[in-house]
């Protein structure tokens, strides 16, 4: 079910027979990406502060009435978007949408929980910053889009979490939390019109603004390789990928199998290769991003630093082999199954739906079916892989990132 408030608000819901919970979150169009560099790691710190207490509820209120309803309570900020959820038994419905509503129209964001937050933050930050996952992760992201918001940390810097000020989360709450840019989801057992009347009676105050969200363009030109040095780490920490197709892309299942065979499972060509017949890494797979209008594919690996050369050969030697020879006797029936497999198991969790459902309308501004999911990857040919894999599997537009020992 879906509709559409006077002030913009979005509501789009799923009933699920046979379950007792509801997962039901209130997104934001607002993320990273949308950040200026003097405020990058904004939208996660807003995130933060509007757990810390409001007109009615302290944290530590906000804490206990969600814990003595049974409830998981959470927020998450990605590159596009902010979203808080909770999931509940369906008898607490009223009692679970007061305490979302509350922290999102009335956080005080007061100095002194600001401040003890901005150290929390920075210390999330330090720990990410000690991964060399992570950080491998990061410098592509840099490769590929540099100098674009994108690839700005969604934790932001440490130097620049450090300036923001209680003003500064105001304004952006103020300019970013409106009610064109909110999205509200659910799924489970709910009553479509008892959460409309919910969301009517709290959400309607969210002022109806243009939506202020102005990508910046894309760089044309990528980065071709990073490397960093670290100390105490003994493995090399490579990811290389490339830009490819943003999420509505009519391409998006053909690379969803192309991900799933290339490093997606345990019996991909690089799990098998890498792994099992060369013994060169313990950690291998491929990766797939999709943004609004662009997103990324690409490979991460460890492994020891006198093999760091020939792992990264044999990658591209699998994406030569797929490009040149097409595809295993079985291969492509094998990769759908997987894929589709996946999918409907990822449909037990209430959570998973409700993102699901969220996701579609941020970027579709439609729900896709179960049905319409699985016939998707069926209709997808062995040529439309081959293709695709001819088309982007080119060594030249690959960028790489390296961390490895000192």
């Amino acid at each position: 079910m879906k509709t559409c408030l006077d002030n913009g608000v979005r509501i789009v819901t799923e009933e699920v027979k046979g379950v007792r919970s509801v997962s039901l979150g209130i997104a934001f169009l607002t993320g990273s990406r949308h950040e200026k560099r003097q405020e990058s790691g904004i939208s996660h710190l807003v995130e933060h502060m509007l757990f810390k207490g409001t007109k009615k509820r302290d944290a530590f209120k906000i804490a206990v009435e969600s814990d003595s309803l049974g409830a998981e309570l959470n927020g998450f900020t990605a590159n596009e978007f902010t979203y808080y959820y909770a999931r509940f038994l369906d008898q607490h419905l009223e009692k679970i949408w007061d305490i979302l509503s509350d922290i999102v129209l009335n956080p005080l964001f007061k100095k002194d929980e600001l401040e003890r937050e901005k150290g929390v933050v920075i210390e999330e930050i330090r720990n990410s910053n000690d991964s060399p996952e992570e950080e491998v992760f990061r410098q592509l992201s840099e490769c590929l889009f540099p100098e674009h918001p994108i690839a700005y940390p969604i934790s932001g810097k440490e130097e620049v979490v450090k300036k923001l000020t209680r003003k500064d989360l105001l304004d952006f709450k103020k300019r970013r939390y409106c009610g064109e840019n909110a999205i509200v989801a659910a799924s489970g057992r709910l009553s479509f019109v008892k959460l409309k009347e919910l969301v009517e009676e709290s959400l309607l105050s969210l002022p109806n603004l243009k939506k202020d969200i102005t990508p910046a363009p894309f760089p044309q030109k990528i980065i071709k390789s990073k490397e960093k040095r670290k100390k105490d780490i003994s493995q090399v920490h490579i990811a290389l990928g490339r830009r490819t197709f943003k999420y509505d892309s009519p391409y998006r299942y053909s690379i969803l199998i192309l991900n799933t065979l290339l490093g997606n499972s345990m019996s991909s060509r690089l799990f098998q290769r890498l792994r099992e017949r060369e013994g060169l890494v313990y950690n291998v797979f491929s990766f797939l991003q999709f943004y609004n209008d662009t997103g990324t594919l690409g490979v991460y690996l460890a492994t020891s630093p006198s093999t760091k050369k020939k792992a990264i050969d044999i990658v591209f030697e699998e994406l030569e082999k797929l490009k040149r020879d097409g595809l295993m006797k079985k291969e492509l029936v094998n990769t759908k199954e997987h894929l589709k497999g996946g999918f409907i198991l990822g449909l037990e969790s209430t959570v998973n739906r409700m993102v699901r459902i969220l996701k579609e309308e941020i970027y579709l501004q439609r729900e896709v079916s179960i049905d319409e999911t699985l016939e998707a990857v069926d209709s997808v040919s062995e040529d439309d892989v081959v293709s695709l894999a001819r088309e982007l599997f080119d060594r030249g537009k690959f960028a790489i990132s390296i961390v490895e020992p000192e």
